[in-house]
């Protein structure tokens, strides 16, 4: 089995290493990854600029773009016919409306929509210092995921809760929650004067919503999401048709 390997961190962070070393105990790893962080890119590819490729180790490219774009250039300049994608550890979870933003959960995207089965994977923790922990888990978990992203036709998206909470009770297939944040924008001026900001927000609240990612990674269950890349609302269609119908 050859995998494609890539992240939103960027081709140092040591999710992308912990993954690569589980992979590889199943088959060839193949990593084009940004070289450096490109998290909340969400499904970005660059058009109006050129990319670069250099390579990082034998086996491992960094490129100077998005998730998007590393998987695009293994696909169709590198032409390398994987068997599966695989995108992270990403340090942090992508719950909820999170994959809206995530480039962990683009670059799984992208190999989907190339139709090639392909799994996000997040990490529900913003540390990175203990990514290394994961690797035994991950060598029990990963087969089964890989089941799962190849009996679909989308990506997978998956997250994984804290350890630091003690053994996960499971794994649960679940679909999307609500992750909200305070929506913050903080302003400050540079040292000539002129205005600059951060958006974002530390306070986030996630409701309870039964079945959702969100509860499943609360109660300490490893979360299993089949996302696609069709954003139509299909039940909405016919009353929508009807409305333009109408005088």
């Amino acid at each position: 089995m050859r995998f494609l390997l890539t992240n939103d961190d960027g081709i140092h962070a040591p999710g992308l290493h912990v993954l690569a070393r589980v992979a590889a105990k199943l088959g060839e790893v193949v990593v084009v990854a940004p070289d450096t962080e490109r998290s909340g890119v969400s499904h970005a590819i660059t058009l109006y600029k050129p990319l670069r490729l250099r390579e990082f180790q034998p086996g491992w490219l960094a490129c100077d773009g998005t998730p998007t774009d590393c998987i695009y250039l293994a696909l169709h300049h590198l032409n390398l016919q994987p068997d599966v994608v695989l995108s992270g550890i990403n340090p942090g979870p992508n719950l909820g409306h999170d994959v809206l933003y995530s480039g962990t959960v683009a670059g799984a995207l992208e190999g989907a929509h190339w139709r090639v089965p392909s799994l996000a994977i997040s990490h529900c923790t913003s540390s990175e210092d203990r990514m290394a922990e994961l690797e035994p888990l991950l060598d029990q978990m990963l087969p089964m995921l890989l089941r799962v992203a190849q009996s679909q036709a989308g990506a997978v998206n998956v997250n994984l809760p804290p350890i630091d909470r003690g053994p996960w009770r499971g794994i649960r297939a679940a679909r999307m929650g609500h992750r909200l944040y305070a929506n913050e924008v903080i302003a400050r001026n540079d040292p000539r004067g002129r205005a600059y900001y951060w958006i974002g927000g530390a306070d986030v609240k996630m409701p309870d919503i039964e079945g959702s990612d969100c509860n499943a990674v609360r109660d300490g269950y490893v979360s299993v999401t089949p996302l696609g890349d069709d954003l139509t609302r299909h039940r909405e269609l016919e009353r929508v048709a009807d409305l333009l119908a109408s005088p």
